[in-house]
């Protein structure tokens, strides 16, 4: 950075390229064993967290507290999308197969209808992250009670919605899979309108998932309560707060988030005779239908849409005051208690885990063990524990001891640089070579089984295979490049 703590203009179109890179390749890997659910998603918000600090985190504002933040702000809010992936293909399935019936029934949906689901699945997929990285750029300090504030509204938004007005809108904007739902109740015998099913068993998805079109049901319950509740948000940050900055930036994620998963899912549809796709001339090779490859071009899309919206900041926004060594909390027990736990968690157990999980799925698979959620378990506490408590006495000699205001005697911009590259390799490892370790098993088949490996790129999880790793690769040749002549001389 120069004197004026500005970032240049080929930094900042670099950090797109880099954002888009890295968040494609960590959502596919997000969506993997090991990963998954909140974990996989705090997993991508800890790395989006740290590429935002290695470039902007020369900063007052942004302090080491936030980087963990950061990451659990995009863990909370993740919702369920495995059924309606499919409407905008105009198809819906009971996923239950009703009484006498060996297979699940499917049926149609409005495309349009199904779309609109899919924007708002979207708009409320990372809205609470929308929010965090609108508040770096803030003039407005925000401190943690500020951010359990905003979780707080958000879940008393969704859950009202979801006992209220969301029934009526998925009754407006989809009533084959109200009406789906209202036939697998009475085919079960409950004698309980789909309202007061869902309230009877309020948020209960294992539930929904017995009975026919009642996964697609609570699905779009939650998408339109997740949507109404990002908008809650950007309100709260508007008028409570009166921080535009916060509630553009939040608003520019959401929209981006909702274009890219919409977008991405033209690989889960586009061979459904119902989609308006099947009408348009489109190349025979570029019908994929391949569910990795709508996870890494969701998260390619997503963040490029995070980097490119931060970008766009004007530079006195972006810059802002140089870092300076001062606590975020001022209470130096306090301090050491939520860096140390906040750090083992982001930073110890989630990557332990993925690990473990992979390791672990490998050593069943080949009968060395025989069941792998005890070992996992243990592996897991145990590992994490003995690299814990290496680190807690770095940790209390340097925020409490010392009382500095960092655990690591680096700006939280230096630590995002360095940690950024470990933990991208890192995690690149796990994905690539462990579990179902694709690098690994293309090798092996090439060299067992040459004639027919070809063909193993066409089939299953190895068509995103070339994508997913070209985007690793030079995320990392580019990523390395630049911190030796970049971030070694601000």
């Amino acid at each position: 950075m120069s004197v004026s703590n500005k970032v240049r203009k080929p930094d900042k179109i670099l950090s797109v390229i880099l954002g888009a890179l890295l968040t494609g390749f960590m959502w596919r890997f997000r969506g993997t064993h090991g990963f998954g659910a909140f974990w996989g998603l705090v997993c991508v918000g800890s790395m989006v967290t740290l590429l935002i600090f290695a470039f902007y985190g020369n900063r007052s504002k942004m302090k080491f507290e936030l980087i963990p933040i950061g990451a659990l702000m995009m863990g909370i809010t993740v919702p369920a999308w495995g059924a309606v992936v499919n409407m905008p293909g105009g198809r819906i399935t009971s996923v239950a197969a009703f009484a006498g019936e060996a297979a699940e029934r499917t049926g149609e949906i409005g495309q349009l209808s199904g779309t609109a689901f899919m924007l708002m699945l979207g708009f409320g997929l990372v809205c609470l992250y929308g929010i965090f990285a609108g508040t770096l750029f803030s003039k407005r300090d925000y401190k943690i009670y500020h951010y359990i504030i905003f979780v707080a509204v958000f879940f008393a938004a969704v859950y009202i919605a979801k006992a209220t007005f969301a029934h009526i809108v998925l009754r407006r904007l989809a009533p084959e899979i109200a009406s789906g739902f209202s036939a697998g109740l009475r085919d079960n015998g409950i004698n309980l309108s789909w309202r007061e099913a869902y309230l009877a068993h309020f948020d209960n998805m294992s539930w929904a998932k017995k009975i026919p079109f009642g996964r697609y049901y609570y699905e779009c319950i939650e998408h339109i309560a997740y949507c109404f509740a990002s908008l809650v948000l950007l309100l709260t940050a508007l008028i409570c707060f009166k921080d535009r900055i916060t509630a553009l930036v939040s608003l520019g994620v959401n929209l981006f988030a909702a274009l890219a998963i919409t977008v991405s899912d033209y690989f889960n549809i586009c061979g459904f005779d119902t989609s308006f796709l099947s009408k348009v001339n489109i190349p025979s090779f570029l019908r994929v239908t391949s569910w990795s490859l709508w996870e890494f071009f969701t998260g390619l899309i997503l963040g490029f849409g995070i980097m490119f919206i931060l970008a766009l900041l004007p530079g006195r926004i972006s810059a802002g005051k140089k870092y300076r060594s001062e606590p975020y909390i001022s209470n130096r027990l306090f301090r050491l208690v939520f860096n140390f736990i906040a750090f083992v968690f982001v930073f110890i157990v989630i990557p332990v885990r993925a690990l473990t999980l992979k390791l672990t799925r490998n050593a069943l698979e080949y009968g060395i063990i025989k069941s792998e959620d005890t070992v996992s378990v243990i592996f897991i506490a145990a590992v994490s524990a003995v690299i814990a408590l290496s680190l807690f006495g770095v940790f209390r000699k340097n925020l409490y001891s010392k009382n500095l205001p960092v655990p690591f005697r680096v700006k939280p911009a230096d630590y995002a640089v360095k940690a950024l590259g470990f933990y991208s390799v890192y995690y690149g490892a796990v994905y690539f070579l462990t579990g179902d370790a694709p690098l690994v098993r293309l090798v092996y088949r090439a060299v067992k089984i040459p004639e027919a490996f070809p063909s193993v790129l066409l089939s299953g999880d190895f068509v995103s295979f070339p994508v997913v790793f070209a985007a690793f690769m030079l995320f990392v040749l580019l990523y390395f490049i630049y911190r030796k002549r970049y971030f070694s001389n601000r």
